[in-house]
């Protein structure tokens, strides 16, 4: 059903004409996916795994992750944990490509996706066997459990819509919601294709409309204030703050005694205050990006997507956060619209190329706490010891 052309001109979303348009597009979205399964049913007995699996791809269940606590075991086989690379999710693709043709069915993952056993949970009954069976078919060449495929699929292929809502979907959303809220998260999900949570968050939006973003200038005094403010909440001392997790009770605080929104607060230290005070060296931003270059380019990533930043902490001295190297890599690429589909070397190109081509080479204001105020470190240019990031 075309939302665009059936809302586009809609003025008034009372109107119970329109929801009986929603109605019947959910009730061909059920019987599309019915059906799909059914389909699948019916081939359940020519459904046979035929490949080895590994112990982590025999589970039952899809639903809950594998909690076998295989670290202490060096006799089974690992699978990994980290965001799926892209060479993983083209495994994937190729892999249902494979299992359309060789059970001749039609190119429906979204349906098998969204689809819910609302009847039966029993993990022996046909639906639940065939959603197992399609899954482990998909998992096949992967380090992945089962779990772990099943909720990428139900994410990218179920809700794969992202992004701002478009005024037809507002105009969706609140037709929903004015003649069934009880259902309206779930019912605009399977219209929509979108996250349940991001429905959520746009529902919150809607009543309380978007927080307040206040400006805020960081001196020495406010930043100053605002780590005596952290170690008194979270009764901390400076050195135990490094690699300290704070609970949400702690920015709360924050928020109420600094007046800025907490998520603020929280960027600004792990993305800046936290390096400025616990890298003890002098520190070359540009210096800094083109190691981060020579790293990439030995790295196994394919493009920008598979880059896990947490692990690019490893190559680099205690103190530095992955949200700080990711800020200050990726500011290079603002108005370049192509970089997540292209392949990592081309982007690392067009990075080196804006460094090498920068005028200014600026320094990480490193920080030193003295006597309950922060005080800046001073480096000479010509400093013989100056520490090097290469």
């Amino acid at each position: 059903m075309d939302w665009n052309e059936i809302l586009s001109d809609v003025e008034d979303i009372n109107d119970p004409t329109l929801y009986e348009k929603v109605l019947i597009a959910l009730d061909d979205i059920y019987c599309e996916d019915e059906d799909f399964m059914q389909l699948l049913i019916s081939k359940l007995d020519t459904m046979h795994v035929t490949w080895d699996q590994p112990w982590y791809q025999t589970s039952l269940c899809l639903t809950r992750c594998t909690v076998t606590n295989y670290e202490d075991n060096e006799k089974l086989e690992k699978f990994r944990t980290t965001h799926f690379t892209n060479q993983e999710c083209e495994q994937i693709k190729e892999n249902w490509a494979n299992f359309i043709t060789e059970y001749d069915v039609p190119d429906m993952l979204q349906s098998f996706a969204r689809w819910k056993n609302r009847d039966c949970k029993n993990p022996s009954s046909p639906h639940e066997q065939v959603r197992r069976f399609v899954t482990a078919y998909l998992a096949q060449g992967l380090e992945r459990n089962m779990h772990q495929v099943y909720q990428y699929v139900v994410k990218h292929f179920g809700t794969p819509v992202k992004g701002n809502y478009s005024d037809v979907e507002k105009k969706l959303f609140n037709i929903c919601f004015y003649f069934n809220e009880k259902d309206a998260v779930k019912n605009l999900s399977l219209l929509l294709g979108r996250n349940p949570r991001g429905i959520y968050k746009q529902l919150h939006q809607v009543h309380e409309g978007k927080p307040e973003r206040k400006k805020l200038k960081w001196t020495l005094p406010l930043a100053t204030k605002f780590l005596n403010l952290l170690m008194e909440h979270s009764q901390c001392s400076l050195e135990e703050l490094k690699y300290k997790k704070f609970d949400k009770s702690v920015w709360l605080k924050l928020e109420s005694d600094m007046d800025q929104q907490y998520q603020y607060l929280q960027k600004s230290w792990y993305n800046a205050l936290h390096v400025q005070i616990f890298v003890k060296q002098d520190v070359k931003i540009n210096r800094l990006r083109k190691k981060i270059i020579r790293i990439l380019r030995d790295s196994p990533y394919e493009v920008w997507r598979d880059i896990c930043w947490k692990d690019l902490t490893e190559h680099f001295p205690d103190g530095f956060t992955h949200t700080f190297l990711y800020k200050n890599f990726t500011c290079l690429l603002v108005g370049k619209t192509d970089y997540l589909k292209q392949p990592l070397p081309k982007v690392l190109d067009y990075i080196l190329h804006k460094i090498n081509t920068r005028r200014k080479n600026k320094r990480l204001r490193t920080l030193t706490y003295e006597n309950g105020n922060l005080e800046l470190i001073s480096y000479k240019k010509n400093t013989k010891n100056q520490s090097k990031e290469e």
